[in-house]
């Protein structure tokens, strides 16, 4: 016979593997998908400039490294991501035990994070790594004060010191990673308020780092606010507008949601976790908009941007469930245990279906758009020409890339592992080449296949 503790821990692994089993089931078939656009910008600036002047050096480091490893090859990269990907599920397991002290809210929250058709993006493109990467240091730091304040004490030194490093390791992959301390915060104002607040020089240190961080991305010739789509529009139209999107997304519904109701189901998600004086729901609340407020005044970018405050969303999902399983199955153990097992189950087959459902009504061929053309124009180069001298010239005559976009020059110079390379495409030239002589190679682009019109 299994003691109460070796039969929530044989309980545990099992919901483990079922959790793992659910994400690689939506998931693994990415490892197939091709870079992007995108993954040719990021993996080339990665490789080419310091990492000191790379705009989010972490991702910068992700690509760098995995391409000194694995050279001009996406499978890695896929893999890579999906490894990040299963260990940030860990993390928001870990971290909704930590929060809410409940065995089946983390349980729940585990597997609604394990995948969501709608932040597809996140597990299906190399390029959303930064959201991937910041969620793994955000949640790490978090989870290790969390640890220590449920003990009763502040973070040491030297744990205070490694969620300072992790904390700008999250920076340092996106931005929305500046939330962590007003996180932290709220968790102290709602669970350790009677406490007397001895340290709290870790949360206001952390706060003190926001602002030369922010100054640096809102200041100066590199400043993120130069691009349009990086510049806030701080007005309640936007941000009603914005989470009317978010929460379309969120909740895979089929027809848009008006703003004013976005705002009114914020309004009283907070509402109920008060009047229901749970502080677990409150700080669930805070942690699903806390990280999402640097985003609510932007243009629109994609749902993937929601993967941070995800977390935050399936907790206090998670948490709700957990309370229903309480409250019906009574204070008996075992009851409770194996009401809370059917309510998994359950939970795993609805979210599996709705998201099935989803996929088939669409199959977002836009995914794979970008990606098959970098496929193709890599694929033609390797076969028309397996090698290139260095300082090459080669001339695009036309290709099947807009004109404001740099992949042809990207991809050439990363699959021949070569920056001395001269790239040219004649869409892109104010001026066009009178003749040919000053190129060694010039690609030809008809009827969706790519030739040498020289040699």
């Amino acid at each position: 016979m299994l003691s109460e503790r070796a039969r929530r821990t044989l309980f545990a692994a099992i919901g483990a593997a079922i959790v793992l089993a659910f994400y690689l089931f939506f998931t693994v078939k990415s490892v197939g998908r091709y870079f992007d656009n995108d993954d040719m910008m990021n993996l080339y600036l990665a490789w080419s400039k310091p990492l000191s002047e790379v705009f989010r050096p972490i991702g910068g480091l992700f690509y760098r490294a995995m391409y000194a490893v694995a050279g001009f090859d996406p499978r890695p990269f896929r893999v890579a991501c999906l490894v990040i990907g299963a260990v940030n599920i860990g993390l928001c397991w870990r971290f909704a035990w930590l929060a809410s002290g409940s065995e089946a809210a983390a349980a729940f929250a585990g597997l609604l994070f394990a995948f969501h058709s709608r932040l597809m993006e996140v597990w299906f493109r190399t390029a959303v790594v930064y959201d991937s990467l910041c969620f793994l240091f955000f949640y790490s730091a978090a989870c290790l004060y969390l640890e220590a304040r449920r003990r009763g004490r502040m973070p040491g030194s030297w744990v205070s010191i490694g969620i300072l490093a992790l904390f700008v390791c999250a920076l340092g992959a996106k931005e929305v990673a500046m939330a962590l301390p007003a996180v932290l915060l709220a968790y102290e104002v709602l669970f350790e308020w009677k406490a007397r607040w001895r340290r709290p020089a870790l949360i206001a240190g952390m706060f003190a780092v926001n602002i030369p961080y922010l100054w640096v991305k809102t200041h100066g010739a590199a400043a993120m606010t130069n691009n349009p789509a990086y510049r806030s529009e701080y007005t309640g139209q936007r941000f009603s507008e914005i989470w009317a999107l978010f929460l379309n997304f969120l909740f895979i519904l089929k027809d848009p949601i008006k703003p004013w109701m976005a705002v009114s189901i914020l309004a009283g998600m907070l509402l109920v976790a008060i009047a229901a004086r749970s502080r677990r729901l409150m700080f669930a609340w805070c942690v699903a908009v806390f990280p999402a407020l640097p985003i609510s005044f932007l243009p629109y970018r994609g749902a993937y941007v929601l993967y941070l405050a995800y977390a935050g969303w399936v907790l206090y999902a998670g948490c709700a469930l957990a309370s229903v399983c309480e409250w019906v199955a009574g204070r008996e153990p075992r009851v409770r245990m194996a009401f809370t097992c059917v309510m998994f189950v359950l939970l795993g087959w609805w979210w599996g279906k709705r998201n099935l459902h989803d996929q088939r009504l669409d199959s977002r061929l836009w995914l794979y758009r970008s990606a098959d053309q970098v496929r193709s124009l890599v694929d033609a180069m390797r076969t028309l020409k397996p090698r290139l001298p260095r300082g090459a010239h080669v001339l695009f005559l036309e290709d099947a890339f807009g004109t404001d976009e740099w992949t042809p020059y990207f991809v050439v110079k990363l699959l021949y592992h070569d920056d001395t390379l001269l790239v040219d495409r004649i869409k892109m030239m104010d001026q066009k080449p009178g003749d040919w002589g000053t190129y060694h190679y010039v690609v030809a682009y008809e009827g969706g296949q790519y030739r040498l019109a020289k040699p």
